[in-house]
């Protein structure tokens, strides 16, 4: 990928050369540099969205990966412990059906008061399992532990929300920062959609522990990913802490789902 972004820069360069030596004979042909910058940026952005959908790939072959393995396990202990269910459930039948002629009137008497979940929600909550010491910058922020992923948008192997569906989303994200060598620690972390920084906190500390929060709102298409990453041009300094005493987290859920 490395060798397709730089192939792709060179022949950037190259179309450059030859339009301003095209230029000399006719002005009409000339590349200015305004179009260029543009032509390069455009490129880069194109290799960050490639960069984002090879990281989804690596993650979604995990995810099967692990599953197959869920699958085979369960699948070898089915035979050994359906004639101990089946007696078990039989039991189970003969007192919930007691049980539940006895809960009718109940029941009947309260209604409902949260709903229950539909298709259409969609919300994840993770956190960091350990320490992220000492990122550099345009550093991808992955929150390997995850708590929460109705829709399975979330990848806990990657840090990436990929959106199942359209809708307005609420993200949220949480860090915490821990000195080094007795040193001051700042940094910046940043919010993308679709690689573009839509959002940014900034968190610094002298000698001790600091946290800061951020939250927005973004109206999302399917297949728009959503992850956090520390600042493209600003280098960090510390590291970032998470542990049973403080989280840092990546959280999110679609208010209106279509």
């Amino acid at each position: 990928m490395k060798y397709m972004y730089e192939a792709l820069l060179f022949s950037l360069l190259s179309l450059g050369i030859l339009g301003i030596s095209m230029g000399e004979n006719n002005p009409r042909n000339v590349v200015s540099r305004e179009e260029f910058d543009d032509l390069k940026r455009l490129v880069q952005v194109l290799y960050e969205k490639v960069e984002v959908q090879q990281k989804e790939i690596t993650a979604l072959k995990r995810d099967v990966k692990e599953k197959d393995e869920f699958i085979a396990k369960i699948s070898k202990e089915q035979p050994a412990n359906r004639d101990k269910r089946s007696v078990r459930e039989s039991s189970i039948e003969k007192k919930s059906s007691h049980e539940e002629r006895s809960s009718v009137d109940i029941n009947n008497k309260y209604s409902r008061i949260v709903p229950a979940p539909t298709e259409s929600v969609v919300a994840f909550y993770a956190y960091m399992s350990g320490n992220e010491n000492n990122p550099s910058a345009h550093h991808t922020l992955i929150y390997d532990h995850e708590v929460t992923n109705i829709g399975n948008g979330y990848s806990k192997h990657s840090g990436i929300f990929t959106a199942p569906v359209d809708g307005v989303y609420v993200f949220t994200w949480n860090t915490f920062t821990v000195t080094n060598n007795g040193g001051q620690e700042y940094m910046s972390i940043e919010i993308t959609l679709n690689s573009q920084p839509v959002g940014a906190t900034f968190v610094q500390g002298g000698g001790d522990y600091a946290g800061v929060t951020g939250i927005i709102v973004l109206s999302v298409q399917k297949n728009d990913v959503i992850y956090t990453r520390t600042h493209s041009t600003y280098v960090p300094h510390g590291s970032i802490r998470s542990d049973n005493v403080m989280r840092s987290t990546f959280s999110g859920w679609c208010l209106s789902c279509h």
